[in-house]
């Protein structure tokens, strides 16, 4: 059985180990009760906050609902000039805009969307 030697002087909030390697627990003093209180195992994946105007956050949980990864993963379109009509030369996943619409190139034809806000 692994013993644990903890700090012997630590302030309120302070984390131990400070940074635990994946799988290891870790604990915060509390010095209101004098304890080590267990937070939990660490997974690897770093604070903070996934996913923005330009990328979406990807997260993999294991078999017990563990989270084990996060990343943010780049929204990928590709913008092009819109279209003259729907039968225009395209390619899969192409969008674009005017004033007008939204377009996007489905893997036959454009199709356009109002891009009109009065709608709503």
């Amino acid at each position: 059985m692994a013993v644990l030697i903890f700090p012997s002087s630590p302030a309120s909030g302070d984390l131990f180990p400070t940074v635990p390697l994946v799988g290891q627990s870790q604990y915060q003093w509390e010095a209101a009760t004098s304890t080590w209180r267990l937070l939990g195992v660490s997974t690897g994946v770093s604070t903070g906050t996934y996913g923005n105007a330009t990328s979406v956050g990807q997260f993999t949980v294991d078999a017990q609902g563990r989270l084990t990864s996060a990343a943010n993963v780049a929204i990928a379109l590709n913008f092009v000039t819109a279209p003259t009509s729907s039968t225009s030369a395209g390619t899969t996943g192409e969008v674009a805009v005017d004033a007008t619409y939204l377009y996007m190139y489905t893997s036959t034809r454009w199709q356009r969307i109002a891009w009109d806000a009065t709608v709503w």
